[in-house]
């Protein structure tokens, strides 16, 4: 898969496409201002293709969807959320290199 194959969740999809998916789900908080959120979302869009299609990897544009940063406590753009089976499992902000990363998702997967 290729960057522009991470799926975009927002207020109207959140719940339906996140929280009563069964499995690993990945969610970036990101915003347009934030220069190491380009960062992020060019390597998750590199190890997207190199993850089973059990795993879903997303984004959230923070600027537009205050109601999702206030609803799991997001204070810093990159927060990466991971979801399983709706229950968040673990927390990372900042931009990790894609070899941490990639064994991060893997290991909840």
């Amino acid at each position: 898969m290729a960057q522009e194959d991470l799926a975009v969740f927002d207020n109207s999809n959140f719940d339906t496409e996140v929280l009563a998916r069964d499995g690993l789900t990945v969610v970036d908080f990101w915003s347009k201002t934030c220069v190491p959120c380009k960062q992020l979302k060019k390597i998750l869009g590199q190890v997207n293709g190199e993850l089973p299609d059990s795993v879903v990897i997303g984004t959230v544009d923070g600027d537009e969807n205050l109601d999702l940063l206030s609803r799991y406590g997001v204070r810093g753009f990159p927060t990466l959320m991971f979801f399983r089976d709706g229950e968040v499992v673990e927390t990372r902000t900042g931009v990790d290199r894609r070899q941490v990363l990639k064994k991060v998702i893997e290991g909840h997967a």
